[in-house]
């Protein structure tokens, strides 16, 4: 059998797909990734280090995240039997690909309702698993089109439907009342509201979502410090969780990464917020610099980045931040408003600071 007759039984849907890529060696100052910029400190590594020393990693971890799941539960709220634990978020978008991808009746295949521009994987997560995703363009201020929103909810009728709250790659929150409106009135599509960023925006929709079955947080520990352990949770309705728990791979999570992500909700949790609210200082300031620079126009942020349009030449400023060994995120494809705007990760006061020099450098 010939290569090419290989590649024929791939599902087609992948020819129209490009992997997912990170650059391959990262420069000194990573402003384009939205981690946290600050290493742990000497007395969390030891903190993490001891609790490694006595794990058994000759035995397969607990394929049920027990403690894991039992710590979420007492800092985030409901019962340990509502968290579904993943690889970060993009395992659970997978999980829910693949556990909810039966069509409607009538329908082809399953639909997925994406507002955009947002997070990639919720589209190409889909695409990957045969549903027919339905991008909905956010309104000039990077809000929810509520209408548009509604009336593609009444059309297609979507399995799913993803809210980024914080937005990535605007910054923004969502308009409440228009995502409240929404999940109401559309009880038989599983709303996810994603609170990848919700650390830094001082707001959730934990207590709304509680009261409707049909609403599901998402969450992770890749914006606040621990991107390297690539834990995630969705907290999901427990009639749900059970079916979802059905697809999630055996010992998906390591044990190591259990351990360190339970540290970090508890023993390790008033250091993160020290750690938080620095960015978030930080991320004011650097707005404030950009914004006395007339090139830049920064749009209000509730994240751990800045996305900011730029008006001269977006690839040009790339490459000679680049070339200074600073990287921020530029948009090639998407939506096209993007592509006069860059995406600036917050980082340690230090790196803003020699950021900002350099585009002084840079602009003049």
């Amino acid at each position: 059998m010939s290569i090419e007759s290989l590649k024929a039984l791939f599902r087609p849907e992948l020819e129209q797909l490009s992997a997912y890529r990170v650059p391959p060696a990262p420069p000194e100052v990573r402003l384009d990734a939205n981690e946290s910029p600050f290493p742990l400190p000497p007395e969390a590594r030891a903190r993490i280090a001891a609790a490694l020393h006595t794990a058994e990693m000759h035995r397969y971890p607990d394929g049920r995240a027990t403690r894991l799941r039992q710590a979420l539960a007492r800092g985030l709220g409901g019962s340990p039997e509502e968290y579904v634990l993943g690889a970060g978020s993009d395992e659970l978008i997978a999980s829910l690909a693949t556990a909810m991808s039966r069509p409607r009746a009538g329908a082809n295949r399953p639909v997925v309702l994406i507002p955009e521009p947002t997070f990639v994987m919720y589209r190409l997560t889909s695409q990957v698993h045969g549903w027919e995703p339905l991008g909905v363009p956010l309104d000039e201020d990077w809000d929810l089109d509520a209408d548009a929103m509604a009336q593609a909810m009444e059309r297609t009728r979507p399995n799913l439907a993803y809210y980024a709250i914080p937005n990535n790659p605007t910054g923004n929150c969502f308009s409440r009342g228009i995502v409240e409106a929404l999940v109401d009135a559309f009880p038989d599509t599983l709303h996810v509201i994603d609170e990848a960023y919700g650390a830094y925006s001082g707001q959730s929709f934990a207590t709304f979502a509680e009261e409707r079955p049909h609403c599901a947080l998402m969450g992770t520990l890749s914006k606040v410090g621990f991107a390297g352990i690539r834990v995630g949770w969705v907290r999901i309705h427990e009639a749900l969780s059970v079916e979802l728990d059905k697809v999630r791979q055996p010992f998906n999570l390591n044990r190591a990464s259990q351990i360190i992500a339970t540290l970090a909700l508890t023993d390790l949790a008033p250091l993160l917020e020290d750690q938080i609210t620095t960015v978030v200082t930080e991320r004011e300031r650097l707005a404030r610099e950009l914004g006395t620079h007339e090139a830049f126009h920064c749009y209000p942020s509730a994240a751990n980045f800045l996305l900011v349009r730029y008006g001269g030449d977006v690839p040009a400023l790339c490459e000679a931040l680049l070339e200074r060994d600073i990287a921020i995120r530029q948009f090639s494809s998407g939506d096209l408003r993007l592509r006069s705007c860059v995406r600036i990760t917050i980082g340690t006061p230090e790196e803003n600071g020699r950021f900002i020099q350099a585009l002084r450098d840079i602009l003049g």
